[in-house]
């Protein structure tokens, strides 16, 4: 053992110094001044009570505390004649002392970790930018600090790396094996549907100099229109490799950065076509060797980890978890993508799951499975919530529709659903419809039912009261948004205004025009509301509250409540009970047999 940190400590990065010694970034929680905060020491508060000033209140399922978690670094070195690395005998140093920023950004996030990287030449982080009202802008900015023994005290100053007119968030920072370059993406604004974009620092102590790297596609020589996910350099410091979703799937791009008449482009060149990469590693330092350690999924296959050689383009697998799903009774040819026309002169993409089971001489009832967002995608990817495996293996066609908003498919795909959230969306799933009755045979749309979580649980209330409704014979609703206004509450209110085209304040008649709560006089079909107490992206209400409908107006409904749960279920038994109600529920109302038979509801009150 090297030595003893009396905190908890997590997202820990090291990278070698000279002489031996190691440099070790980590987060922490700091006392409010400044100290490391050690939970065993921590004084006993006597009333449970939080007090807030400000819009930071909570976020996807923890509150704000007044312990701030922070960046910390130190080092570590072998002393000579010794086997055994030894800890600098001093305490830590948190680099964000005296500063409002906060590392991670978010005291809960599912969607990322703490977002810094190290080098020998000190740290980039980002976090939330204080100078920007937390009630109106969310907006994470990027900061370099210069470090060379990574124990100085008190550290060097915080520099921030501008970004001119773009005011999104900022993430995926990472610096080039030289140690002094880095690359990291931002948004344009605040609004989900925004692409990120590639910026490039060519010198970090140089803050000024960074720019967005303009990006061609090198099949087709036309402007990348993709939303980069993450970034890794290649060893020469020179190229990067980039995931970036295309048309359902999250592929992996080599850029191979040129100086164009004294100014830097790049062409995006694919590595991978089918399904979804995870994780991307380089395998090496040397300059020589540009080898990529990768993970990837597909709706059939949880986990195939490959290596791969960009220069030559071939792929080595090393291990796939389920022999390509056979292991589990699953198998490629199941999984199938149509084209229809959307609402306008445009096209729409859908994946479609046939039973492992499936002939063509039979009918299938439908499963038509709305994803969240509205900025995402139902990617050729595996997943252990909202499975389509799932619902195939029960004797369910399952299609899984991107419409309008769905990202994936360009700019202005992905913005088009601003302002119309029950509108261009809602009209291209009636088209996928439409399409499936005449085109697909084997699907027997007369026992069609819907399921959708987050905002394809609001197209559900949304549906339940359109003419839409009376094509399915229940909707399944997880998490979803009932009331516009109620969203209000949401961790993340600040970016409605953005999707909405203003405030509540400014523009009630698009809120209106796009709130379900408006139109529950239509309300006539069978719903499942799912949703759990420490969902703070969809609070509570928003299921309690079109369960009430339901209730009021004599539908059939139940309502499936996890105290325990966020804004996903993940704990395994409860994932288990999610499955069972919701494959009973909707194998009930689809006259489905031999699969999931729906139990009574567990907390029902005795009625003796």
């Amino acid at each position: 053992m090297a030595g003893v940190i009396p905190a908890l400590i997590a997202h820990i990065q090291i990278k070698e110094l000279q002489d031996g010694i190691i440099a070790i970034a980590f987060t922490a929680d700091a006392n409010p001044d400044g100290s490391l905060h050690n939970t065993a020491q921590a004084t006993q508060a006597y009333t449970s009570a939080r007090e807030y000033d400000s819009a930071l209140v909570r976020f996807w399922d923890k509150y704000f505390l007044a312990e701030n978690s922070s960046l910390w670094c130190t080092t570590m070195q072998k002393p000579r004649h010794c086997q055994q690395y030894t800890l600098s005998g001093r305490l830590p140093i948190n680099v964000l002392k005296g500063t409002p920023l906060s590392c991670p950004i978010w005291p809960s996030n599912p969607f990322s970790s703490a977002d810094f990287d190290i080098s020998t030449t000190g740290l980039l982080v980002t976090a939330r930018d204080p100078e920007f009202n937390p009630a109106e802008s969310m907006q994470t900015s990027l900061w370099y600090i210069p470090l060379r023994t990574f124990t100085e005290e008190p550290p060097p100053r915080l520099r921030k790396i501008l970004v001119l007119d773009y005011n999104g968030d900022t993430t995926s920072v990472r610096f080039a094996p030289n140690g002094v370059s880095a690359a990291f993406l931002k948004k344009k604004d605040g609004n989900d549907s925004e692409l990120n974009r590639i910026f490039i620092v060519r010198e970090v102590l140089d803050i000024e100099s960074v720019f967005e790297l303009p990006i061609r596609s090198e099949i087709t020589q036309e402007r990348w229109d993709l939303s980069a996910n993450s970034i890794t350099w290649a060893s020469d410091s020179h190229s990067l490799f980039v995931t970036a979703d295309e048309r359902g799937r999250c592929k992996l791009f080599r850029l191979v950065i040129f100086l164009d008449n004294g100014s830097s482009i790049a062409y995006a060149r694919p590595l991978s076509q089918d399904g979804s990469i995870s994780s991307v590693h380089s395998l090496s330092t040397s300059r020589s060797d540009s080898r990529l350690f990768i993970n990837k999924s597909t709706f059939t296959e949880s986990s195939i980890f490959s290596i791969i050689n960009p220069d030559t383009g071939t792929q080595l697998v090393i291990s796939n978890a389920t022999k390509m799903g056979q292991t589990l009774g699953l198998h490629a040819s199941q999984v199938s993508e149509i084209t229809f026309k959307g609402h306008g002169d445009y096209d729409v993409q859908a994946w479609v799951m046939k039973p492992s089971t499936f002939r063509s001489d039979k009918k299938y009832p439908l499963a038509l499975l709305i994803h969240g967002g509205p900025a995402d995608t139902w990617h050729d990817a595996w997943s252990t919530r909202g499975n389509p495996a799932i619902f195939a293996e029960q004797g369910y066609v399952v299609v899984l529709p991107n419409p309008t908003g769905s990202t994936s498919f360009g700019q202005a795909f992905s913005s088009a659903v601003n302002g119309d959230w029950g509108g261009r969306a809602y009209h291209d799933l009636v088209a996928c419809f439409t399409h499936l009755e005449s085109h697909l045979p084997f699907i027997d749309t007369t026992r069609a039912v819907a399921l959708g979580a987050s905002y394809g649980g609001y197209m559900m209330n949304w549906i339940a009261g359109q003419p839409f409704a009376k094509k399915f014979r229940t909707l399944v609703c997880h998490d979803g948004i009932f009331s516009l206004y109620n969203m209000l509450a949401s961790d993340v209110a600040t970016s409605l205004p953005a999707v909405m085209g203003g405030t509540l304040w400014e523009d009630r008649a698009t809120w209106d025009r796009n709130d379900p709560a408006q139109h529950t006089q239509n309300w006539t079909q069978p719903m499942l509301f799912i949703h759990s107490d420490l969902d703070y992206r969809c609070p509570i209400t928003e299921g309690l509250g079109p369960f009430a409908v339901c209730q009021q107006r004599g539908i059939e409904s139940r309502f499936l409540n996890f105290p325990d749960e966020n804004h996903f279920v993940l704990k395994p038994e409860n994932s288990l009970k999610w499955h069972r109600t919701v494959l009973g529920w909707i194998n009930k109302y689809a006259d489905v047999n031999g699969g999931v038979v729906l139990e009574p509801p567990v907390s029902e009150p005795h009625r003796g």
